[in-house]
């Protein structure tokens, strides 16, 4: 949550905040259910709702639920790629 906070608020980058989301899902800490992977390059630009979900996640606004469903989005439209 530290990485999503710290995104939120601009302290790392884009390639940081997906890099660290990456990890956590190949090293199986962080859970997504199945989902298909869309056929973008994973440079595309990540959507600012998504920051948004992000800060309010860091600060326990929204449940993990709810920003594992943004990670969903990002996952389903290409915008970043999962390596298995």
């Amino acid at each position: 949550k530290n990485n999503a906070g710290w995104w939120a608020d601009g302290s790392i980058d884009d390639n940081s905040f997906a890099q660290g989301i990456q990890y956590l899902i190949r090293e199986g800490i962080m859970k997504i259910p199945s989902t298909t992977q869309g056929t973008g390059t994973g440079a595309n630009q990540i959507p600012s709702w998504i920051k948004n979900n992000a800060g309010w996640w860091a600060d326990g606004s929204i449940d993990d639920n709810s920003f594992v469903q943004g990670i969903q989005y990002l996952i389903k439209e290409g915008i970043m790629k999962i390596q298995k």
